[in-house]
């Protein structure tokens, strides 16, 4: 007779369960630095990681500036923050250095060169060479006093009205730049 498939209210026997040891509780000890914190004229300089990371905040002023829709083709799908100064050649997480492109278009900019260029070189025309730094890029080669937000934008911000006046000064004859001021009045 099998019972197997058949209904028995009579209940399993139960075993004795074993009482497992309590873990011993350990103090934490904190975790060691990895390697030595860099300093330069008695400023902590955060590591490149912390510095090149994308914060919230960057990305809004990024999609408030450029738009949430690729700079290449215009699509709204699936939109990326490129590093316009790619993050291994020391680009910051700032907004001047991000660029809002569709995932097509990022992958893009990481295999063709050309393309990665013509980025950098939009950017560069755009908000001047230092477009790629942080406050602390800046301070260290001492082109502002402090490692504030207000000198950084204040820095930042004469860079891109240079930049402006450069794309904006008169052509010569001969297809060449003016130089800025120059209005094609020699004085005469």
């Amino acid at each position: 007779m099998n019972l197997s498939n058949e209904f028995n209210p009579a209940p399993k026997p139960v075993k004795a369960r074993k009482e497992k040891p309590k873990p011993r509780i350990r103090d934490k000890k904190p975790k060691k630095r990895k390697g030595k914190v860099q300093t330069y004229k008695g400023r902590v300089i955060p590591n490149r990681k912390a510095r090149g990371s994308v914060s919230k905040r960057e990305y809004t002023r990024m999609v408030e500036e450029f738009g949430s829709s690729c700079l290449v083709c215009g699509s709204t799908y699936n939109i990326e923050a490129h590093h316009v100064r790619f993050r291994s050649q020391g680009g910051r997480g700032k907004w001047r250095n991000l660029a809002p492109l569709c995932k097509i278009h990022h992958q893009l900019a990481h295999q063709d060169r050309d393309f990665a260029d013509w980025l950098r070189k939009e950017r560069e025309v755009r908000y001047g060479p230092w477009y790629w730094a942080d406050e602390y890029d800046l301070f260290q080669a001492g082109l502002i006093p402090n490692t504030t937000k207000e000198a950084f934008e204040k820095f930042l911000e004469e860079e891109e009205r240079r930049a402006q006046m450069v794309r904006d000064r008169p052509h010569r004859e001969d297809g060449g730049w003016g130089e800025i001021g120059d209005c094609g009045d020699n004085g005469e």
